[in-house]
């Protein structure tokens, strides 16, 4: 099932992917229940947020309240607390970076998106470390490649 929403993921980042010479790289957040994308979320490090600085102090987070940008982790969670007012153990993120010419990189999540992931319970969080390649919480890496190509 992993594979099958990292590629759901993949697509639906692709789709909401829009270059600009401001921006470097491009992160991406989506929320699965079961199989089905619930939210998805995109990091802004060019316009400060007041959602930014309110996950701030929510989860104590000084870098959050001094430079308050948005993070697809922590801008997922917040939409995910104001659309549901809670968060399920049983969702699943997957967090996508693109670069500007469109190639996927590392996207593992900082330390204090980390954090409000751990915060809110959230386990099954899958982030990219290439094109095929995803990393996870518990140590395993899914390949897609060897599954099937994207």
């Amino acid at each position: 099932m992993q594979e099958k929403i990292i590629k759901r993921a993949i697509k639906l980042s692709y789709e909401r992917f829009k270059p600009n010479k401001f921006q470097k790289r491009y992160h991406f957040a989506v929320a699965f229940q079961g199989n089905k994308p619930i939210l998805v979320s995109q990091n802004n490090p060019v316009k400060v947020s007041a959602k930014a600085y309110k996950m701030g102090q929510m989860f104590n987070i000084q870098t959050y309240k001094k430079f308050p940008f948005v993070h697809a982790e922590s801008h997922l969670i917040s939409n995910l607390l104001d659309k549901y007012n809670y968060i399920s153990q049983n969702w699943s993120v997957v967090v996508l970076r693109i670069n500007r010419q469109g190639r996927m990189l590392l996207s593992k999540p900082c330390i204090n998106c980390e954090k409000i992931l751990r915060a809110v319970d959230l386990k099954k969080v899958y982030w990219s470390i290439d094109r095929y390649t995803f990393g996870s919480y518990n140590g395993n890496l899914i390949d897609l490649e060897a599954k099937e190509t994207i």
